[in-house]
């Protein structure tokens, strides 16, 4: 089997890893605008400082992290833990995404 199919075996768990990976922009975009309207605050520290500095430095950071986080997941996803990880991950991203479109609902 060729590595690029190896790669793309496991096809849910290919669809969270970019799940999550979208998720995380939308997070990010939804976090400054919400920052910007002075209707919540970044809970991070590290993050909250990258805000501060720059957005476009904030949103490549975070995108980076997460998008290194579930590569590494990915690529270990024959690890139970990993597979937690990665499920784990699309649940708190999920949970973010509500809470985001509730501010934005009714904020």
């Amino acid at each position: 089997m060729t590595p690029t199919r190896e790669l793309f075996l496991d096809r849910r768990l290919f669809f969270y890893v970019i799940l999550v990976i979208i998720m995380s922009g939308y997070d990010a975009v939804a976090t400054m605008q919400h920052i910007g309207r002075g209707v919540a605050a970044e809970g991070n520290p590290l993050m909250e400082s990258l805000i501060e500095r720059s957005a476009l430095l904030f949103f490549f950071v975070k995108m980076a992290i997460t998008t290194f986080c579930m590569y590494v997941f990915y690529r270990f996803s024959h690890k139970k833990a990993a597979r937690i990880g990665i499920q784990t991950a699309v649940g708190l991203y999920s949970l973010l995404c509500v809470y985001h479109s509730m501010i934005i609902l009714f904020g």
